[in-house]
């Protein structure tokens, strides 16, 4: 068996990591100074890839049958989606610790799941204008626009900029009180000077924005400090980005 986990990201131009979800497991992988390598996929080969491969389908009511991130690990087994991932890796490699245990990173994915959904419409276009290549482009625009019933252009005049601003701030107060109420010390993470998981999934979702549309990023991380310190104290963990 390979002694590298192998993480299945999404391609685009640069083939550097760009989406909040991969971003999820990278970072652990970073985190935790785990050997691994990355094999890039197009978006509409996730699923006869993964099915190829033997992989099953996430749980009815997921977001996708087949997504990414995925890892097969050294053992040889297949992985689908960030948080089974997270705990077969805190379980594999224990140190350092990412605190499972304490249960606030699920706080910080419930709030970081709805700023995706309040912030979104403001990135999508930039997703495929300036990252996608094809196949991926023009499968994404498609699978969006059944999804959302407009293209990424109306969805983003009728539910970006203005109209999902309320929701974008209350999501920021929400992440902010999380960030400022849990501390030991005075350290930039949740905990103080420790970080956990609920640090890495927060710092990937500011990573992704910057990297999908860096004026939106400014307004929204760039506006607070406790996100600020918190990003630059994980820009270690997202250097690696391919």
């Amino acid at each position: 068996m390979s002694n590298k986990v192998i993480l299945y990201d999404l391609a685009n131009k640069k083939n550097a990591s760009w989406s909040p979800n991969p971003w999820k497991t990278r970072v652990v992988l970073n985190f935790k100074k785990i050997p691994y390598e990355t094999e890039w996929v197009e978006y509409p080969d996730l699923a006869p890839k993964f099915k190829a491969l033997g992989i099953p389908p996430n749980p009815p009511g997921s977001f996708a049958d087949f997504s990414s991130p995925t890892v097969r690990l050294t053992d040889g087994n297949y992985v689908m989606d960030s948080m089974p991932i997270a705990e077969k890796l805190e379980a594999a490699y224990p140190e350092p610790s990412m605190h499972l245990d304490n249960g606030l990173w699920k706080q910080a994915a419930e709030i970081c799941d709805g700023l995706v959904v309040s912030a979104g419409p403001d990135f999508m276009v930039a997703v495929v204008d300036d990252i996608l290549q094809e196949p991926s482009k023009t499968w994404f625009a498609e699978d969006r626009h059944k999804r959302f019933g407009m293209s990424l252009q109306e969805l983003q005049e009728k539910m970006g900029g203005e109209t999902g601003r309320p929701a974008t701030q209350a999501g920021c107060e929400k992440l902010k009180g999380l960030l400022t109420s849990h501390k030991e010390d005075e350290g930039p993470f949740i905990l103080g000077s420790k970080p956990s998981y609920g640090d890495l999934l927060a710092a990937t979702l500011f990573e992704s924005m910057r990297r999908m549309n860096v004026s939106q990023y400014e307004k929204i991380v760039e506006s607070d400090e406790s996100f600020k310190r918190l990003h630059e104290a994980c820009k270690p963990w997202l250097e690696r980005d391919n």
